[in-house]
């Protein structure tokens, strides 16, 4: 393993020191989530930055442990007057939810009138994932997709001359069914569905076949083709030899080398690679793109404006330009393992280059930035309840209690019964 100290120590020498345009001192404050495990990250990135810029002082709060506890915090802030200048950690689909409070500040025109912009090195799609009603609401900071992780151990027991990993459903459920029946102790196939926010893995099998969830109104959008072959997919998993265990279970026995494929998010990259280390080799692909243009929802967090004060918004630009960019995206990689989003920061050996080149495993999740869409929201009202209800059909499917033909209807029935009445 490459030796990252000197990586980050050049990082200090990146860029010298920056002025500003402040006559006086400007503090913000920054709040953000899972203090728990990001605390030394952001402080790290906040001195640097404080380093470069004299003149703007950064007070870090972190009192929420996770996305709906921030979530939960900001509008309550919201009410009592007691709201950040800037946010962190802010998960992608509730970004959605500030802006229709009123409480973040689109960031547009900072964007569309700053020249040094273009080189921070955010591309147009990974800003998708901050995109609402044709505003720019946010920056991303670290996301994370579906991918799927082989147990190269059980593949080749299975398969002994395999040359290349499947890519496609078809391929991969055979290779599942063939783990299964080479080693009956093993577990084929997990697709790991059961505990996601706003039924993620689900959005994306229908986005991945050209479709949505619920369209950008609030309606019900899964009643599709697209959403009918989401649920098919669903169950020939079920079919390959999925067991009906808990995420936490299903997770385990991949990380101990018991379960041949797993399909999950690239956020756990870092437990399933500490798990497989001494144990067996772990090697990624890329989420199956079954439709040509076919896209994923992300998931991950991003940074969004709160300050109305001129002034201040001025000096949380600067802080937010730099909390994306190339330094500080190198130290959120090497501390914590996130996927990052810029792009300068992934290509350029003076970052993450170097780092990428000998972990392939987290390449996979950085190249599939391109086919990223912001995931529409659930009516806010009800999400945890239409979550509920669509995870239940799902497991349903999945372990072939029912046919996709059966769920679909009694899915939409019951997902339109906690709709917004109109």
């Amino acid at each position: 393993m490459r030796n990252l100290t000197p990586i980050l120590a050049a990082l200090m020498m990146v860029g010298g020191m920056a002025t500003t345009a402040f006559s006086e001192p400007v503090t913000l404050r920054v709040g953000y989530a899972f203090a728990y495990r990001d605390a030394a990250y952001r402080q790290g990135v906040a001195d640097e930055f404080m380093r470069r810029h004299p003149d703007i002082q950064i007070k870090l709060e972190s009192n929420a442990p996770g996305c709906p506890e921030l979530l939960e915090q900001t509008l309550r802030s919201a009410v009592t007057g007691d709201l950040p200048d800037v946010l962190e950690s802010v998960c992608y689909p509730h970004m959605r939810t500030l802006a229709n409070r009123g409480i973040l500040s689109p960031i547009d025109n900072f964007i569309s009138s700053d020249t040094t912009w273009q080189g921070v090195g955010i591309s147009s799609a990974a800003l998708n994932s901050t995109m609402y009603n044709g505003s720019v609401i946010g920056v991303p900071e670290a996301i994370s997709t579906l991918i799927v992780y082989y147990n190269m151990d059980l593949v080749l027991k299975a398969r002994p001359d395999i040359q290349e990993l499947p890519t496609t459903w078809d391929s991969i459920l055979k290779l599942a069914q063939d783990v299964g029946q080479t080693d009956k102790d093993a577990m084929p196939i997990s697709f790991e569905y059961y505990p996601d926010a706003m039924n993620w893995s689900f959005n994306a099998l229908v986005y991945s076949f050209g479709g949505n969830v619920f369209d950008a109104n609030g309606k019900i959008a899964f009643d599709s083709q697209a959403g009918m072959k989401a649920l098919e997919i669903l169950q020939r998993v079920g079919e390959a030899g999925m067991i009906d265990v808990t995420a936490d279970q299903a997770r385990q026995s991949f990380a101990s080398g018991k379960s041949g494929i797993y399909v999950g998010s690239s956020s756990l990259l870092n437990i399933f690679t500490t798990g497989a280390k001494d144990k067996f080799e772990m090697r990624t692909v890329q989420f199956p793109q079954p439709t040509p243009g076919g896209k994923i929802p992300s998931g991950g967090f991003g940074i969004v404006m709160i300050t109305k004060d001129p002034e201040k918004q001025k000096a949380a630009w600067e802080f937010m330009k730099f909390a994306v960019g190339p330094e500080a995206q190198t130290i959120m990689v090497t501390k914590t393992g996130f996927t990052p989003v810029n792009e300068k920061a992934t290509s350029s050996n003076e970052f993450l280059g170097e780092f990428y080149k000998t972990r392939p495993n987290y390449k996979v999740a950085v190249d599939e930035l391109p086919r990223i869409k912001a995931m529409n929201t659930y009516p806010v009202d009800n999400e945890p309840r239409i979550t509920t209800a669509i995870r239940d059909h799902l497991q349903s499917v999945v372990t072939l209690k029912r046919s996709p033909s059966e769920v679909m209807p009694e899915m939409v029935g019951a997902v339109s019964r906690l709709l917004p009445k109109t």
